[in-house]
C-alpha cells in the first residue's frame, strides 16, 4: 500500500490507535515491528524474508564490529560486500552485463553472458544504506551497537521511510525505539499537519503534473520550443512535489507515533548556487555521500583543486548511478558536478570568491540566479525523466532550436496553480515543512486545513500513482 491509497487511509489510524494503547516501550517495539512487516509483506512477502534475514546480519555483524577488535575491518567489509552485493544483483547486474556485451561487440566478441529476470525489492537502496551507514559508524567509534534485535529491526524497517527515505544514521533514531514515547498533541497535530500538506502536492501537483510530462515526453519529436520548456520545468516540480510529498507523509507519520525524522528537503527550488540546492534536496542522501564515499577519497589530498574536482565530480555521477541502473542517471549527475566546479575554483580564487558571494549578498542579483538556477535544473532533470541518453539529448537540441511555437491552453492552465504553490513555498521556507502555520490566528488554520483537504478532494489523482521513488 501507497501512503496516497485507501488501504493506508485504514492502515495509518488502526496501527496509530492501537500504538498507544500499549504501556512499555518494549510492547511498543514489538507491535511496530509486526505493523513495519506488515506493510513491507504487502508487496511482497518474499522480500520481507530477504529483508529480515539481512537486517538480523547486519545486527551481529555490528556486534562483533564493536566488540572484537581484531577483525572488526573483516566484519565491516562482510556488511558491505553483503548490502553492495544486493544492490549489484537486484538493481545494477543486468546493467553491467548488457553494457558489457556492447563493449565486447565492438571486438568483435559475443560472449554468452546470462541477464537475471529479477524484480528489484521496494526500498532497497534506502535500507541497504541505511544499514551499512550504522556499521561504518559502528567502525568509526561515532556509535555504540544497540544490543536489542527488536530495536534494530525496527531501525531497518520503520515503515513510514522504509521504501523512500529519510535515511535515518543510528545515532538519531535508534535512542528514539530505546525508550518509551509518550504521546504529544502538539507533535501529532504537527504530523497531521506535514501529512496535509505531502497529500497536496503529491496527488494535486505531482500526480496532475504527470500526466502532461508524459504527453510532452512521449511526444517531444513533434512539439514546439515552449512545450518542451513546460515540460522541463513541470517534471521538475512534479519530481520535487512527489519525493519531498512522500518526505512529508512519512515524516509527518513518524510524529504520530512519537518518532522524529530528518528532514529531507528546505525548498531547493530557492537556492542561489548549485551546491546551495544540493545541500536543500534529498539532504539525507546526499549527506550519506558526502560523509562516507566523497569525504574519505577528499582526505588523500584536501589542498589539491584538481582532486577536488574529481572527487566531486565522482560523487554526484555516484548520486546519479544510485537513482538507477541508466546512462542518463549517470549524465544527470555528471552535468550536477561540472556546475559545482565555480565553486570549488572559488575556494582558492579571491576574485571569483567575492564576485559569487555580491551575487549572492545582492537581491536583485540573487533573484536572477535562483531564477536561472531553477531554468538549468528544468533543463538538467530532462536527463532524468528521458529513457536514454539519445532520447535526451534530442529534447534539449529541439528546445534550444527555432520552433518556438505557444504552448496549448490545457499546459498553460495549471500555471496559476504553480504560481501559487512557489509563492506559498518562498513565504514558508524558514520553517521545516512548508505547511506549519502554528503562527497564524485559529480561524485562518482551521480554514487553511479545510482549504487544502478541499482541494486534494476536488483536484487531487485518486487513482494510485506510485511514487517516483519507490522504483530507486
Amino acid at each position: 500500500m501507497s501512503f496516497n491509497s485507501f488501504e493506508y487511509l485504514f492502515f495509518l489510524p488502526v496501527v496509530f490507535i492501537l500504538y498507544w494503547k500499549l504501556r512499555s516501550y518494549s510492547q511498543q517495539n514489538f507491535f511496530l515491528l509486526a505493523a513495519n512487516y506488515f506493510f513491507y509483506g504487502w508487496f511482497s512477502v518474499k522480500f520481507l524474508l530477504l529483508i529480515f534475514f539481512c537486517s538480523y546480519a547486519d545486527f551481529l555483524l555490528g556486534l562483533r564490529i564493536y566488540e572484537n577488535k581484531k577483525y572488526r575491518k573483516l566484519f565491516l567489509s562482510l556488511s558491505i560486500v553483503m548490502n553492495l552485493g544486493l544492490l549489484f544483483i537486484f538493481k545494477y547486474y543486468n546493467f553491467f552485463i548488457q553494457n558489457s556485451v556492447e563493449l565486447l561487440g565492438y571486438f568483435h566478441l559475443k560472449p554468452d553472458l546470462l541477464l537475471l529476470n529479477i524484480i528489484q525489492p521496494i526500498g532497497l537502496s534506502f535500507f541497504t544504506f541505511q544499514t551499512m551507514g550504522y556499521n561504518i559508524d559502528i567502525y568509526h567509534g561515532k556509535l555504540k551497537p544497540t544490543k536489542n534485535v527488536i530495536v534494530f529491526l525496527n531501525f531497518t524497517s520503520f515503515f513510514p521511510q522504509m521504501f523512500a527515505g529519510p535515511i535515518e544514521r543510528g545515532n538519531d533514531l535508534i535512542p528514539q525505539f530505546e525508550r518509551k514515547r509518550i504521546f504529544d498533541y502538539e507533535l501529532a497535530a504537527d504530523g497531521m499537519r506535514q501529512i496535509l500538506y505531502g497529500l497536496f502536492k503529491k496527488m494535486v501537483i505531482a500526480d496532475k503534473l504527470a500526466v502532461n510530462v508524459n504527453y510532452i515526453f512521449l511526444n517531444y519529436r513533434s512539439l514546439s520550443s515552449a512545450e518542451l520548456l513546460l515540460g522541463g520545468i513541470f517534471f521538475y516540480i512534479q519530481i520535487y512535489c512527489d519525493f519531498s510529498g512522500y518526505s512529508d507523509i512519512a515524516i509527518g507519520t513518524g510524529k504520530l507515533l512519537g518518532i522524529k525524522l530528518s528532514t529531507n528537503f528546505r525548498t531547493p527550488f530557492f537556492s542561489k548556487t548549485p551546491r546551495e540546492a544540493w545541500s536543500r534536496w534529498n539532504m539525507t542522501l546526499t549527506a550519506w555521500f558526502r560523509d562516507y564515499v566523497y569525504m574519505p577519497m577528499l582526505y588523500k589530498n584536501r589542498s589539491s583543486t584538481l582532486w577536488r574536482i574529481f572527487c566531486t565530480l565522482v560523487l554526484l555521477m555516484l548520486i546519479g548511478f544510485w537513482h538507477g541502473p541508466n546512462w542518463t542517471f549517470i549524465v544527470f549527475g555528471l552535468l550536477n558536478g561540472l556546475y559545482f566546479i565555480p565553486h570549488i575554483i572559488s575556494k582558492r580564487n579571491t576574485g571569483l570568491r567575492r564576485k559569487l558571494l555580491y551575487i549572492r549578498q545582492q537581491p536583485a542579483l540573487s533573484g536572477v540566479s535562483i531564477f536561472l538556477l531553477f531554468l538549468l535544473g528544468s533543463v538538467t532533470t530532462v536527463f532524468f525523466r528521458s529513457p536514454d541518453v539519445t532520447s535526451a539529448i534530442n529534447y534539449i537540441r529541439r528546445l534550444f532550436g527555432l520552433n518556438i511555437g505557444e504552448p496549448p491552453l490545457f499546459l498553460l492552465k495549471l500555471t496559476p496553480l504553480l504560481i501559487i504553490f512557489l509563492a506559498w513555498e518562498w513565504f514558508q521556507r524558514q520553517n521545516d515543512f512548508q505547511f506549519n502555520v502554528t503562527s497564524f490566528g485559529k480561524p485562518i488554520r482551521i480554514g487553511l486545513y479545510y482549504l487544502v483537504a478541499f482541494l486534494i478532494l476536488l483536484f487531487g489523482i485518486f487513482v494510485d500513482q506510485t511514487f517516483i521513488y519507490f522504483h530507486f
